[in-house]
């Protein structure tokens, strides 16, 4: 038997009308009871998406309503970003008492029975705080976009199963099997009770990037698991990002996770490899055109504001604490790999040196 009231939180930023209407005609046709579930959307603002109103409140509201279910719309200027908008929307559906959030793309359409499978998984695993669907790619069905996310120890993360087949049980062909650390939030169930637990959904200081691997974090350190629930499954429109933009996001919150994580003794055990991995991204930054963003996010952390919060967090972190960075380093991986773009130096130069310094790392860290 179903059970377990779940909002779906749905961020809109630049996402075409026309794709949106597509999510939601897949909405339309969920089969989970309709007492039960909810979707929240917000406009997180964007120029030349005034039409979303329209489309949303104009049509699908009124057409859900008749069916049975309910869609709630909100509207932020200026944009929020990946993580404030989500932590808004979280905030705001909280007051509907939910057992579940699931994130959604807007760039995205769901099977029919992705809900039903999403919190049956969840149902079955009593300790998963953070359960993500099976994401197979739009453009190529036949092909996932991600089982989940690894992390790697200096706080690269890399989506597990891309562009490879599913076996019939939902897991990647061919693919080494690495520990699940984090969820794409392009469809994934969370349960409340456990993000009220451990600090919310997101901090909207990440603004974009790696806030996703901060809850699994913290998920994680908290003493429960983030899982794949393959049985649940939704189609992802994926495209890579070419933007340089991103590199400053990415950079900046893979470092302050380190940061607020990691005990001081573990964090001065990896900082000689932390160096040389500076060395090696500055000069692929500098060749690839971003090393101003590279600039930028070490200026991030000159700025006294940057420190205190960094601290706040790790108060936090201390406070929530169950499993030791032993236990952590678990979870994690030596190498970056699975990455969009090759790059021979990190394949055939950087891993190996990875993986023997993780190898080490895991031995001596008993604390």
């Amino acid at each position: 038997m179903i059970k377990g009231k779940v909002i779906v939180q749905l961020l809109v930023y630049s996402e075409p009308v026309e794709m949106i209407d597509r999510l939601f005609a897949s909405l339309e046709k969920v089969k989970y009871p309709k007492e039960l579930w909810e979707v929240a959307v917000l406009n997180n603002f964007c120029v030349g998406h005034e039409d979303l109103r329209t489309l949303v409140v104009g049509k699908w509201l009124p057409r859900a309503e008749a069916q049975g279910w309910k869609i709630h719309f909100f509207e932020k200027n200026p944009n929020l970003g990946f993580a404030g908008g989500h932590e808004f929307l979280y905030r705001e559906v909280a007051k509907l008492e939910p057992e579940f959030v699931y994130l959604l793309n807007g760039d995205a359409s769901v099977d029919p029975h992705f809900l039903a499978e999403a919190v049956t998984f969840a149902d079955e695993h009593p300790n998963a705080a953070i359960m993500q669907s099976r994401i197979m790619l739009q453009q190529e069905p036949e092909l996932l976009n991600s089982s989940g996310n690894a992390m790697q120890f200096l706080g690269f993360g890399f989506s597990l199963g891309y562009r490879v087949k599913a076996d019939a049980d939902g897991q990647p062909v061919g693919q080494t099997k690495l520990p699940m650390f984090y969820p794409s939030g392009a469809g994934v169930l969370f349960r409340v009770a456990v993000l009220e637990n451990i600090g919310g959904l997101f901090d909207p200081r990440y603004f974009l990037y790696h806030e996703d691997s901060d809850v699994g974090w913290r998920a994680i350190i908290a003493g429960h698991e983030v899982m794949y629930a393959p049985k649940s499954v939704i189609f992802h429109h994926y495209e890579f990002s070419k933007s340089i933009k991103k590199f400053y996001w990415i950079e900046r919150n893979r470092f302050v996770n380190l940061f607020v994580f990691y005990r001081m003794s573990t964090l001065l055990l990896i900082m000689p490899a932390l160096v040389l991995m500076e060395f090696g991204t500055l000069l692929f930054a500098v060749k690839s055109g971003w090393w101003k963003e590279k600039l930028r996010m070490w200026g991030f952390f000159w700025k006294p504001s940057t420190w205190r919060w960094i601290m706040q967090r790790r108060r936090f972190v201390q406070k929530i604490r169950v499993r030791s960075d032993r236990d952590m380093l678990g979870y994690m991986d030596g190498a970056v790999t699975n990455q969009e773009v090759e790059n021979p130096l990190m394949t055939y130069v950087a891993n190996p040196f990875l993986r023997g310094y993780f190898y080490v790392l895991k031995k001596l860290v008993r604390w």
